[in-house]
């Protein structure tokens, strides 16, 4: 299915945008989004956004301050349809939602109960391809509360969960070792081709062999869910580590944390890997609390999964609220593209949070309506203002991850882990 946007009023009336694959699409006045419109006054530097994951289109007021209008009413996020109207400043929109040649496909059933899938609802597949897996949410949940894996794994508890699944703690039989069993269930209807490409996808990074990293080992799938199995990390991740410390993190500290997680990068951006969803909850600790161990989790997951087998991208429900303070300019604009200066922002971010306990900027907050504006445009307040106890280098170091250009961060990662190495000692 294609989703079409044509422009029906306003400077640029008759352009049209065909989308055919999970994409994001920001209107704005600033020459740096999707469809600029600098002459138009009532619009917002970066005035509203809509991600499309054919048929599926999401839109999203970015705390403009004229507002946005689907159908003559004003929303903060909706989701759009065939035939609905996008009013902001002088431009007009309609959504066409094209089907193209899915015309008697036969219908989609969830694998657990049968139940017939929804007429609007994303595919991952050719139209030539008949094989087509989904689940409903209900038997999504049901999995999710009485998981099963294959025979040479034993489940013994679940030990995390969040936006792209739960995490249970397993033991491999033939070698009696824990292991971490990640399983995911897309959320829309995969082709054995897309999940085949997931699978490939996710298979190089056995490669990706690194002491920061946790490893991966293999990937099935079992009953619409693909399990993945990890190295299992004795620890907390990084939020919950800092809430257990007695007291704030030590600029030392931090620092460790910071220079093993951009060793971490360095090692994966030079083999061609970009992480995208640098946060705390993907950083996990071990060790005493001023000489800290970290090992980086669910590399690639959050490109291959969310672009090729079907998870939510930027602005489903769940996402924003736990990678929206953390995701760089980069995402929201492109995040299909984000490139090696997207993680060093996140990075950036993730240090400043667990430093302070806040957001890089002021007043922020992942859930309104502004954070990807404040993300965009606001500049970061000085940790300093938060910890003046610490170092003013290392507040320096923060905020040139934070910049808003990718050309005006740090080069790479092993860069910033240089520029934190002088704050190891610090008191």
């Amino acid at each position: 299915m294609n989703v079409v946007l044509r422009v029906t009023a306003g400077p640029h009336a008759g352009m049209e945008y065909t989308f055919d694959r999970h994409e994001t699409f920001v209107v704005g006045r600033s020459s740096q989004v999707q469809f600029p419109v600098p002459e138009d006054g009532f619009l917002s530097r970066n005035h509203f956004l809509i991600e499309f994951n054919p048929p599926v289109c999401f839109l999203r007021d970015l705390g403009s301050t004229n507002g946005t209008k689907v159908n003559g009413h004003r929303v903060d996020a909706v989701r759009l349809r065939d035939g609905d109207t996008i009013t902001a400043g002088e431009s007009s929109f309609v959504v066409r939602v094209e089907e193209t040649s899915w015309d008697g496909r036969p219908k989609i059933h969830c694998l657990g109960c049968g139940k017939n899938a929804p007429h609007d609802m994303a595919v991952n597949a050719r139209p030539d391809e008949d094989a087509i897996s989904w689940l409903c949410d209900e038997c999504i949940a049901h999995r999710r509360n009485y998981p099963t894996t294959d025979s040479e794994y034993l489940i013994e508890k679940r030990i995390g969960g969040g936006g792209m699944g739960e995490v249970f703690l397993a033991r491999h039989l033939p070698t009696n070792q824990p292991v971490a069993i990640k399983m995911m269930v897309p959320s829309i209807a995969a082709s054995d081709r897309a999940k085949l490409r997931f699978q490939r996808e996710l298979d190089v990074l056995k490669n990706l062999r690194h002491p920061n990293i946790v490893a991966f080992h293999t990937m099935f799938e079992m009953d619409g869910q693909f399990q993945l199995v990890m190295e299992y990390v004795v620890g907390k991740d990084a939020h919950d580590w800092v809430k257990s410390l007695p007291g704030p993190l030590s600029a030392s500290a931090a620092s460790r944390i910071g220079v093993q997680l951009m060793m971490a990068l360095d090692h994966a951006h030079a083999k061609g890997y970009v992480h995208r969803d640098i946060k705390p909850s993907n950083l996990l600790v071990t060790g005493p609390p001023v000489r800290p161990s970290m090992k980086l989790s669910d590399f690639g997951l959050a490109k291959s999964f969310r672009d090729n087998a079907g998870f939510a991208g930027l602005t489903h429900q769940g996402d924003i609220g736990g990678s929206g303070g953390f995701i760089s300019p980069d995402h929201i604009r492109d995040f299909r593209d984000a490139k090696e200066p997207a993680d060093i922002y996140s990075a950036g971010a993730t240090l400043y949070y667990l430093l302070t306990n806040q957001f890089p900027f002021y007043n922020f907050n992942p859930n309104r309506a502004d954070a990807y504006t404040m993300i965009l445009e606001h500049p970061a307040v000085p940790v300093r203002a938060h910890r003046p106890d610490l170092p003013e280098g290392l507040d320096k170091v923060l905020r040139k991850a934070l910049e808003k250009q990718p050309k005006d961060r740090w080069k790479s990662a092993a860069a910033m882990a240089a520029a934190l190495k002088p704050f190891l000692d610090a008191i």
